[in-house]
This record gives structure tokens, C-alpha cells and sequence, in this order.
């Protein structure tokens, strides 16, 4: 196994890539970005729902392996993990059992050759899956964001408790 996915919990044998006994796949965001251009804008809603399904289970998985003692520690570990996954490097700025506040750097959307909003629209549902599990019904709204205005360094999200 190579070094960059020797990570607490992750395993690989003979192809098969597993996180703390589930099998995952790792797949590149230019999938997304596809998926955007060919359903357009019906597309957010899917991307929406995939992301939410990824960051509910990735936020499971680590809170059942990791037992963070507090929501803060659960936060932190899963933005940790989450900015060593390759979407672009999270910052937790606010925890409190009302509202989390996290930042994004290097947004991996801007990677692709014209920086497209569907990457975006699956980060707002990884961020829900993750608020859901963290704040048991949350909101995200996405109150800054480098693709839409090329003058901000950074995105920025807030996940509220509804």
C-alpha cells in the first residue's frame, strides 16, 4: 500500500479500496461536472442528493470508528478527513449546537477547465449529510463562493440547525 492512503481506518487489498470494512470507490470530480452538462440544471437535485448521501455515511462512519467526544471533535474530524479527500482544504471557523461555519480553499471545481457550480452542488449536500448527522436537521447555504465571485479567495458555508 502506498503511503498516501495510510489513514487510520482505510485498507486496500487486491484492488479493493475499504474504510474501516466498507468497500468504497474514489472517483474523479470531472464525473460530476458531466453529470452537471448533461442534465443541466435538472442535475443539482442528483448531485444534491448524492453528496448528501456521502457526507450522512462518511459522518456515521467516522463518529461509530473515531467516537469524537463532542460535537466540535466530531466536526473536526470530519473536515479533516474531508480536506485530505482531495475536494480543496476546509477551515472549521464556528461550532455550536445552533450553527457550524466552515470555509473551503483551493475548491477543487476550480480545477476543471472552466469552473463549473455542479461541484459546488455536490459539496452543499456532502455539507447536509454531514449537518443532518451533526445537528439531526440542518440547513447549508453557501454564503460565499470563489466560482461565482473570482474576487474571493475562498467559499464559505453555513450549516444551521433547523
Amino acid at each position: 500500500m502506498s503511503r498516501s492512503f495510510k489513514m487510520k481506518g482505510i485498507e486496500q487489498d487486491n484492488g479493493a479500496l475499504n474504510l474501516y470494512e466498507e468497500r468504497v470507490v474514489l472517483f474523479p470530480p470531472n464525473i460530476i461536472t458531466l453529470l452537471g452538462s448533461v442534465f443541466g440544471k435538472g442535475s443539482k437535485s442528483l448531485l444534491v442528493y448524492l453528496g448528501k448521501k456521502m457526507g450522512r455515511r462518511l459522518a456515521e462512519n467516522w463518529e461509530e470508528h473515531l467516537r469524537p467526544q463532542n460535537l466540535q471533535e466530531l466536526t473536526q474530524i470530519f473536515f479533516e478527513k474531508t480536506s485530505i479527500a482531495g475536494w480543496g482544504n476546509f477551515n472549521v471557523e464556528k461550532v455550536s449546537e445552533e450553527e457550524i461555519i466552515v470555509t473551503l480553499e483551493n475548491n477543487i471545481a476550480h480545477s476543471e477547465d472552466q469552473p463549473l457550480r455542479h461541484i459546488c452542488d455536490f459539496l452543499m449536500g456532502y455539507l447536509a449529510g454531514f449537518g443532518e448527522f451533526a445537528l439531526y436537521s440542518a440547513k447549508v447555504s453557501e454564503t460565499e463562493c470563489s466560482i461565482d465571485n473570482q474576487n474571493k479567495e475562498k467559499c464559505k458555508f453555513l450549516i444551521e440547525k433547523r
